[in-house]
C-alpha cells in the first residue's frame, strides 16, 4: 500500500467528500440504516466507540445521534479529513476525540464496545487485513460488536468483472468520470471478498462472523467479541 499516495489523495477530497461519495457508492445512505440497525445497544448506553477510518466523520454522526452517552474517537490517516470531521462533529465535541495515524500499524486504544469502519480497510493487502482483524479483536470488550463497510470483490473473478462494470455504470449515470475513478481504484485499492474476510474474522476470534448486507461490489459485514 502506497501510503503517501492514499493520504494526498484524500487531504485533496477532504472538503468535497460527502457531496461526493453517493454518487460513486451505490446505495450509500441504505448502508447507514443497516449498520444503525445492528447495533443492538440501548440508546442510553454510555458506549466506547472507534471509528477507524472516520473520514469527514459520517458514522461517528449517525452513531453520536442514536447514542447520546457514545464517546467516539475518529481515527484517519489524513488531517483535512480529520479538520472536516470536527467541523462536521462540532455539536458532539465533548464526546469526539481525533487521532491521525495509520491504523495498520499504530495504537487506536482499547476497551470498545463498538469498532466501525466506512470504506477504510481495502486499503491494507490480505495478510495487512488479517493482521487488523486480530488487533480489532483485541482492542474490544467482551461483547463488543464489528462492523465494516466496504468495497469487496466477488466470490470469483467474472462475478467481481460484473460488479465493477455495473458499478461504473452507476458512477456514469451520476455524471461522474467513472474511467478516472476506476482508474483510482485499481491504483489504490486491494479489496477482497467477504467470504475471505468473514473467514479472517472468525479466525481472528470474532463470533457470528458473517455479511449483513450486500449489493454487487459493496458489502456490510463484521463479528462480535464473544462474552
Amino acid at each position: 500500500m502506497n501510503l503517501d499516495a492514499v493520504r494526498e489523495q484524500f487531504e485533496q477530497r477532504a472538503f468535497d467528500y460527502d457531496g461526493l461519495i453517493p454518487r460513486l457508492i451505490p446505495r450509500y445512505r441504505e448502508q447507514h440504516d443497516v449498520i444503525l440497525q445492528l447495533i443492538p445497544s440501548e440508546t442510553n448506553a454510555n458506549i466506547k466507540v472507534l471509528d477507524l477510518g472516520a473520514g469527514t466523520g459520517i458514522l461517528s454522526a449517525l452513531i453520536f445521534s442514536a447514542f447520546p452517552q457514545a464517546n467516539v474517537l475518529a481515527f484517519d490517516l489524513a488531517q483535512n479529513m480529520l479538520k472536516t470531521c470536527q467541523t462536521n462533529l462540532s455539536a458532539f465535541r465533548e464526546r469526539l476525540t481525533l487521532q491521525q495515524g495509520n491504523f495498520a500499524e499504530d495504537d487506536f486504544g482499547s476497551g470498545y464496545d463498538l469498532v466501525v469502519s466506512g470504506l477504510a480497510i481495502h486499503h491494507l493487502d490480505s495478510a495487512g487485513k488479517q493482521q487488523l482483524f486480530h488487533k480489532l479483536f483485541h482492542s474490544m470488550n467482551l461483547g463488543g460488536i464489528l462492523l465494516i463497510r466496504d468495497i469487496v470483490t466477488g466470490a470469483t473473478p467474472k462475478l467481481t468483472e460484473q460488479y465493477e462494470q455495473l458499478w461504473r455504470q452507476y458512477m456514469k449515470a451520476n455524471g461522474e468520470d467513472d474511467a478516472a475513478w476506476f482508474k483510482k481504484y485499481r491504483e489504490e485499492d486491494i479489496p477482497s471478498s467477504v467470504e475471505e474476510q468473514t473467514k479472517w474474522l472468525a479466525e481472528a476470534g470474532f463470533a457470528d462472523a458473517g455479511c449483513h448486507w450486500r449489493y454487487l461490489n459493496f458489502a456490510v459485514f463484521g463479528g462480535v467479541v464473544p462474552r
